[in-house]
């Protein structure tokens, strides 16, 4: 979403040196009166890591929530806050990524105006398509349209990450077996397993790094177990 939008605050929160995103940056807009009662982030963790645990988990929820389109009050029902609060994150989040914002809103221009659909395709080339607007079914075309670029463009990621590493896999007795959304479900050999999780890893990134470049740091991470119930 930072990529897609182009805004400045979530690349410069984005950035390696950043440290953790959630804590580091997004934990201080969400709630800006956790720094006023305990000064640095690190403070209120070591103060209430309970207390902290439940508000990384709230900003988690907004964050990700966003990029399905999903509003406050649907927010709050999953995990049973307050609308007023889950719309009080959202507020404070948009506040500081407020190109991010500008950009939702151009996203929901679009979602109805034919005029300015070209805006709608992804880095991939996919684009969005709707039923015929209507004033039943208007605000759901905009919803639909604003979780369509981040969604469709993380999932084109590791699809294309796929197709790029099948038959190095199959060399080396590996296959791929399904994938999900953004993830990535391999079988082969216990032996090298943590082999490659790295190479698989390092080439999700490499995906990312080749659709938009060095502005935002790419992560990806693998995990390993005898059947997916064990895969975190």
């Amino acid at each position: 979403m930072a990529m897609l939008s182009g805004d400045k605050w979530m690349k410069a929160a984005l950035q390696a040196d950043q440290g953790d995103f959630f804590d580091n940056n997004l934990m201080p807009v969400s709630f800006p009166m956790i720094m006023v009662e305990y000064g640095t982030i690190d403070n209120y963790i070591a103060a209430n890591p309970t207390g902290h645990k439940e508000d990384r988990t709230k900003v988690k929820a907004v964050v990700y929530g966003l990029s399905f389109a999903r509003s406050a009050r649907e927010i709050a029902r999953s995990l049973k806050m307050p609308v007023a609060e889950a719309q009080q994150i959202i507020d404070n989040f948009l506040g500081a990524a407020y190109d991010f914002a500008a950009w939702r809103e151009n996203v929901k221009m679009a979602a109805v105006d034919p005029s300015k659909r070209d805006m709608l395709v992804s880095p991939f080339g996919r684009r969005f398509q709707s039923e015929i607007v209507t004033s039943k079914n208007f605000a759901d075309v905009q919803r639909e349209a604003l979780a369509f670029l981040p969604q469709a463009t993380a999932s084109d990621i590791c699809l294309t990450t796929g197709i790029r590493i099948n038959k190095p896999l199959q060399r080396q007795g590996y296959h791929i077996f399904n994938i999900v959304h953004d993830a990535l479900m391999i079988e082969g050999p216990e032996d090298r397993a943590e082999e490659i999780g790295k190479y698989v890893a390092a080439e999700l990134q490499e995906t990312g790094r080749m659709v938009f470049g060095n502005d935002v740091p790419f992560l990806a991470d693998y995990s390993i177990g005898d059947s997916w119930a064990d895969l975190s």
